[in-house]
């Protein structure tokens, strides 16, 4: 795992920890640690996108917004992945808002540094497609969830996700929020939070949610839930196995350079 040069903390990113040095290089020098608390915007739908952020930890919501400023939550990103992925795609401007949602920690790097690594073909470039594809398969979930299923189930989703991610089961949310994530009335995001509370799944607070049975919620959740994550373990584990396979080539080729010399 790699460790920025003035970073306090090694970089758990995915699509930074299995850079090769080769390409570990061309982005270690701009590197920037952050640590940001939950609430912060980091870009607006329409903004230009000149700073990329790579999550190390916590999670950060892709919000999709009318012209009357209603909001849902159409993705997330966290270790697995980047902000500002467009940019690779040849596109500099944002199609979302990005909220952080749980206490985070990363590093940012100038679009620029990042788009140039990824136009040298190696690692990070299969990698990054690789997770803009999982963006894709995650917002058309959403999609058929936000339609299809139950607002209890798409809550229980989100507060286990949310737990999941903040590393914490005491959450600061209010009624008024989760509705905006789930783009459904605050009232009904009322009723359902107190029949979970009577079941034992949480306990609500004004303004807080503490989640006591995590696998309660879990097994309330809609089947997107499992579906997500899945995905993304698999995402994980292609994307480390495919680095082996390119550093094992790339010291095979170095052996059999030194053999013929």
């Amino acid at each position: 795992m790699h460790d920025a040069s003035d970073s306090r903390h090694p970089i758990q990113n995915r699509l930074l920890s299995i850079l090769p040095p080769s390409e570990f290089v061309v982005i270690r020098p701009h590197l920037e640690e952050v640590s940001l608390e939950p609430g912060v915007m980091l870009a607006r739908a329409g903004d230009a996108v000149r700073t990329c952020f790579f999550p190390n930890s916590g999670m950060v919501s892709m919000l999709c917004v009318t012209e009357e400023g209603r909001s849902i939550e159409a993705g997330f990103a966290g270790f697995e992945g980047m902000i500002g992925v467009e940019v690779l795609l040849r596109n500099n401007e944002m199609p979302y808002d990005a909220l952080v949602q749980a206490p985070t920690t990363g590093f940012t790097a100038p679009a620029e540094v990042v788009r140039d690594l990824f136009d040298r073909g190696g690692v990070f470039h299969d990698s990054a497609l690789r997770f803009a594809y999982v963006i894709l398969k995650q917002m058309s979930q959403t999609c058929v969830c936000n339609h299809f299923h139950t607002i209890e189930a798409r809550l229980c989703r989100w507060l286990t996700v949310m737990s999941e991610r903040a590393g914490n089961r005491h959450l600061r949310l209010t009624h008024e929020f989760l509705a905006h994530m789930l783009g459904v009335q605050r009232t009904s995001i009322g009723l359902i939070a107190n029949a979970l509370q009577r079941t034992g799944a949480i306990r609500y607070t004004r303004g807080r949610v503490e989640i006591i049975d995590l696998e309660r919620l879990r097994a309330s959740a809609c089947a997107c839930y499992a579906l997500v994550r899945e995905e993304n373990e698999k995402f994980t584990a292609e994307n480390e196995k495919f680095a082996e396979d390119k550093l094992f080539a790339a010291m095979s080729d170095v052996r059999q350079t030194t053999a013929v010399v």
